[in-house]
């Protein structure tokens, strides 16, 4: 295990404080699939799960979690699961020689808001997330599997739909929402994904690999939901195949960072 020690300053609504994060590289080898969860309750799901991948390039560990992932979202389509992942790639590896080209220091935020709710002094790659309040090592088919299973077994406790308003055929996109079920201190997540062809990593932990990710993360907001109902600007970057992508919108309660409903659609 090879870990960094980093100083870390951030703000979580109003609470704002200082602590050292030790990011330790982790991979836990499982041979179980992934698949078998979806024979559990089928005929009972009524939940929806969102799976968070926090990886990056340049982490040795990460291809294996990266390739969970595509399995966790293959089985999904399979099976006409409500499960949706998301490829968060953090930018606090990309100083070890190769800089991950999906990376945002806005991602690499969001991992240590997770750790903060979840009282832990540390973030590290890969790392799941299923439903904003599970977390575990990301190559564990086994904790992915039954943290999956456990959010599907669970009815929604909201529902999120969005349509395409207009798209004025420059990168701008506006998209208007409906949120049923609304709490408060409800956010409303917007992430547009896709999925890029396979890229060479030159330097780095990965040297000479080929990888390939599912639903990588190429723009998030969080919008406060004070009302149900409202509209928000998507900016889709030239380097986002059109064909490939999909928005992902989601509720999370930002005090819990439960998430309570969620749906996906395709780019028109």
């Amino acid at each position: 295990m090879e870990s960094i020690v980093i100083p870390i300053r951030f703000c979580l609504q109003v609470l704002t404080f200082a602590f050292v994060i030790a990011i330790p590289l982790m991979c836990a080898a499982q041979d179980d699939s992934i698949s078998s969860a979806s024979g559990q309750a089928a005929s009972v799901e009524t939940g929806v799960a969102i799976v968070e991948l926090f990886t990056s390039q340049g982490c040795s560990s990460c291809p294996p979690a990266d390739a969970v992932l595509r399995q966790i979202a293959a089985v999904a389509k399979r099976d006409n699961q409500a499960v949706y992942v998301l490829s968060f790639h953090v930018d606090y590896w990309n100083r070890l020689g190769w800089t991950d080209p999906y990376s945002d220091a806005e991602y690499s935020l969001r991992q240590r808001i997770y750790a903060s709710a979840m009282d832990s002094l540390r973030v590290y790659t890969p790392q799941m997330i299923v439903n904003g309040t599970t977390e575990f090592v990301g190559s564990d088919k086994l904790k992915a599997r039954a943290a999956i299973a456990r959010s599907l077994n669970q009815a929604a406790a909201s529902t999120v739909d969005f349509s395409v308003a207009s798209d004025k055929g420059d990168g701008r996109v506006l998209l208007k929402y409906e949120v049923s079920g609304l709490q408060p201190d409800d956010d409303l997540n917007i992430a547009l994904v896709d999925t890029p062809s396979a890229n060479e990593v030159a330097r780095g932990e990965n040297a000479g690999l080929s990888l390939t990710h599912v639903n990588v993360v190429r723009y998030f907001r969080m919008l406060h939901l004070d009302e149900p109902t409202g509209d928000h600007e998507l900016r889709i970057s030239q380097d986002v195949n059109r064909a490939n992508a999909s928005v992902i919108a989601y509720v999370q309660n930002s005090k819990t960072l439960r998430i309570t409903g969620a749906t996906i659609k395709k780019l028109p």
